[in-house]
């Protein structure tokens, strides 16, 4: 298992760079822009403010009243809520929907059955690989954005900062196992696994978003994972509930799905 995800890492090693280095630099970026927005945060504030509800929590999440002079309101408009999070469900989507699909595409999948290695075990070492694929890139964005924040006068408490930080990490992740299960599961579901996670994703963010602009959107917004994903709130300390019910969930899901299915279907 091991040597799989070692040979999955190797494989990557040029295109891990790039997103480890894209993140590191976005984030930096943002970041250095803090201290000059604090600055004209009034003429920001009053036109940010303006702006429709729905318009505004586009950026902002469930966020009624903008204000980019305060450090978590700044991080949460700014990086966490949408910028990180959509750059890194590109990838975990991406590359869930590849990490076997690839294999399939190019009949290098029953060579690797071949081997003296399980269905069970090379879908979990795939699994894994993926999991290590967000540690090597959120770790430099968590490292990145704790080392930075006071120096620029984002004074959040490093716990809280690292913890937003995970958790838009592993919010990223779950529609990279979703569009995983649905290529492993069976057939049929791998054809679509991209357009779903893409779907439940970036669907969700739009309708999320949108919710605050019309009533008939705001029970149907409350299915999406994204009405639970509350950086400001990390930022503050505050429980998060649904947000871990909606992880757990897709946890056991995609682990029960994802080995009951592979290990059953035929390999095209």
């Amino acid at each position: 298992m091991i040597v799989t995800i070692l040979w999955e890492l190797r494989q990557r090693r040029t295109a891990l760079l790039w997103w480890t280095v894209g993140s590191i630099v976005m984030s930096a970026v943002i970041l250095m822009l803090y201290p000059s927005i604090r600055d004209k945060a009034n003429d920001l504030n009053n036109a940010l403010n303006q702006l429709p509800s729905g318009i505004r929590q586009l950026k902002t999440g469930g966020s009624d009243q903008v204000n980019v002079a305060d450090p978590v309101s700044f991080l949460n408009s700014q990086l966490f809520y949408a910028t990180l999070p959509i750059l890194w469900i590109i990838l975990a989507v991406t590359r869930g929907s590849a990490i076997l699909g690839r294999e399939e595409q190019s009949h290098t999948l029953e060579l690797l059955l071949a081997r003296p290695i399980s269905r069970g075990a090379l879908i979990a070492a795939k699994a894994l690989s993926l999991v290590t694929e967000f540690v090597v890139v959120g770790g430099a964005a968590l490292l990145t954005i704790t080392l930075l924040a006071p120096g620029f006068n984002l004074h959040i408490g490093a716990g809280h900062l690292a913890l937003a930080t995970l958790y838009t990490a592993v919010f990223s992740l779950s529609f990279g196992f979703i569009a995983f299960t649905l290529q492993a599961a069976s057939s049929l579901t791998r054809r679509s696994a991209s357009a779903v996670a893409v779907l439940i994703g970036f669907g969700g963010y739009l309708l999320t978003s949108l919710g605050g602009l019309t009533d008939w959107l705001e029970k149907p917004a409350k299915l999406a994972p994204y009405h639970y994903f509350a950086p400001d709130k990390i930022m503050h300390g505050q429980s998060v509930m649904g947000l871990n019910i909606y992880l757990l969930g897709v946890l056991v899901f995609t682990i029960a799905v994802s080995y009951l299915g592979f290990r059953r279907r035929d390999i095209q």
